[in-house]
């Protein structure tokens, strides 16, 4: 026994945190929530986050909610094969309507699009007060959900990086509260929190990449689009003064 943990407890937990099929974007974000948190995860699947977090102790109470009856089913197995059907709360419906502003601090947001992510919020605000914390996963319109947060008092406080086989991940660890600010689109390609990640030269450069590609398709099409040309520029721009920033230490 090395430092009151049983070797063979660590390895069975292992073994079953693997049969869970735990990403590298999963574990990024697992990695943003505090200890002793009450955990509400909107869009749950099958559960992974709320029954990995609960079996390492890490939460005290947890919600999986989701929009469709499929995904929730899986959730339950989940909950059934590790031994937490008491332990987390299933609720069926959409978006923040399951769960009451009291009843978690942490509230995960994944899987989904930027602005999807922006709609939920924009229906349940109290999401966006000083006293829960959010870790928001947007798989597109990063920028999208970023202006969102700027204009609605969201403090993004870290955004964290991680790479899942060709592509990578953000994660946002957002507090509202804050003074709503108005921002371009093109000012959202990134956060001042994400120039800190140590991946964040890799994440800009492929951006920057994507961007300049997007240009020259525009630029040979035959019916161009000056105002999505004109984005693209700025995005160019805003992108090229990040690696500046990164180069110099933020």
């Amino acid at each position: 026994m090395l430092y009151g943990v049983d070797p063979l407890c660590a390895g069975r937990r292992s073994m079953l945190e693997n049969r869970m099929h735990l990403t590298p974007r999963l574990h990024a974000i697992m990695a943003q929530v505090p200890e002793g948190a009450r955990l509400a995860d909107i869009g749950t699947d099958h559960a992974l986050i709320p029954a990995a977090l609960l079996r390492r102790g890490k939460i005290i109470s947890a919600i999986a909610s989701d929009i469709r009856q499929g995904p929730l089913e899986s959730a339950a197995r989940t909950a059934q094969q590790f031994g937490l059907s008491d332990r987390i709360s299933l609720r069926l419906g959409a978006g923040l309507c399951t769960i009451q502003p009291g009843e978690a601090d942490v509230i995960v947001i994944a899987g989904m699009g930027g602005e999807t992510i922006a709609q939920i919020l924009d229906k349940d605000p109290w999401a966006l007060d000083r006293t829960h914390v959010l870790l928001l996963q947007p798989m597109t319109a990063q920028p999208f959900l970023r202006q969102y947060l700027a204009a609605h008092g969201g403090c993004i406080e870290k955004e964290s990086l991680c790479k899942e086989s060709r592509r990578m991940y953000t994660v946002m660890t957002v507090r509202g509260g804050g003074q709503p600010r108005q921002k371009t689109l093109a000012e959202c390609c990134v956060s001042e929190a994400l120039l800190h990640d140590p991946m964040a030269e890799q994440y800009v450069n492929k951006l920057l990449e994507r961007e300049r590609k997007i240009i020259a398709s525009l630029q040979s099409a035959n019916h161009q689009k000056p105002e999505e040309l004109k984005l693209r520029w700025e995005n160019v721009q805003v992108l090229q003064q990040a690696l500046l920033r990164i180069g110099k230490g933020g």
